[in-house]
């Protein structure tokens, strides 16, 4: 929504929540008289805050919103931190850095205050929120700064694309394959790299913010790319296979001398046991697994598979 064609248009971002609340930590939206974009989490608290923005003309602020479960309406219990901020002609430049940087597949950070919006662009610092001696800011990172490696580009990656394009996630597919009919139809991933898998570890990038996702063709190509990235520091390291293949391959794995506690590490069959079948079904499960590890960092996921 361009402040240019909107004129006066008002920004209402989650700064900060806690409890079961619809709206996270930076999420927003944008509201002039021609519309709103974004959302912040539906229900009372955004038609709330809708309303208010329409009218609102003053100085950036801080508006709370406790959520208290309702007869025959939320079952919401938390509360929701807003900054409601104008945006004016003097912020098109801001504004126009942020949609550049993020459509050119850039990291930023955005920082809002009393003061107004400011953006970085180029570094994506750590979220936080201050709140002292009256005034407020918080720092957001912007951009897809987690990074998915899908290795195997066959149907289930395709399908895995798709719905992982929807969630902020950079998506980077590996396949030994120059000619797979899947990798030329997937145009949802960032990036498509034809490589030998022997390689595959200095293709993938570890670290907190990278995802990595096995799909070969056959278990042979597994084993191989699985034993070139174990031992290394992924946020998630899973394989996808049936029970039987997944205790096939590891009781081999281990009768070559691999450690029980390096294969314990990935997960392994991929995906939530939803009874899936169908790539779309696969996919589905894969993607739900990792944004259950993805929300809570300390817990674990059950295997069905034991190594």
């Amino acid at each position: 929504m361009s402040v240019r064609d909107h004129g006066r248009a008002v920004l209402v971002m989650v700064v900060d929540h806690s409890g079961s609340v619809p709206g996270v930590t930076g999420t927003f939206v944008v509201v002039s008289e021609k519309g709103v974009a974004g959302t912040i989490g539906g229900g009372a608290a955004e038609k709330e805050l809708v309303d208010r923005a329409l009218v609102h003309d003053g100085e950036p602020g801080l508006v709370p919103f406790r959520h208290t479960p309702s007869e025959g309406g939320t079952l919401c219990s938390g509360l929701q931190v807003f900054a409601i901020i104008s945006l004016t002609r003097d912020d098109e430049k801001t504004i126009e850095e942020i949609v550049d940087t993020l459509a050119k597949q850039g990291l930023g950070t955005l920082e809002l205050s009393r003061g107004g919006i400011r953006f970085d662009a180029g570094v994506a610092r750590q979220r936080r929120y201050d709140e002292e001696d009256g005034g407020w800011s918080l720092t957001e990172p912007l951009g897809l700064l987690d990074t998915l490696y899908i290795i195997g580009g066959g149907h289930v990656c395709l399908a895995l694309s798709r719905v992982m394009a929807t969630l902020p996630f950079r998506i980077i597919v590996l396949d030994n394959r120059s000619e797979l009919p899947t990798m030329a139809a997937n145009n949802h991933a960032h990036e498509m790299r034809v490589i030998e898998l022997d390689t595959v570890a200095e293709h993938v990038e570890e670290g907190e913010r990278s995802w990595v996702v096995i799909m070969t063709f056959g278990h042979i190509h597994d084993r191989q790319v699985l034993e070139g990235l174990l031992g290394k520091s992924f946020a998630y390291l899973g394989l996808m296979g049936s029970e039987a293949k997944v205790r096939q391959m590891y009781g081999a794995m281990k009768a070559d001398g691999i450690a029980t506690e390096d294969l314990e590490s990935v997960r392994a069959p991929i995906g939530l046991s939803i009874g899936s079948h169908t790539p779309e079904e696969i996919a589905i499960s894969i993607a739900a697994e990792i944004i259950a590890v993805r929300n809570r960092r300390d817990e674990k996921c059950p295997r069905s598979a034991s190594v």
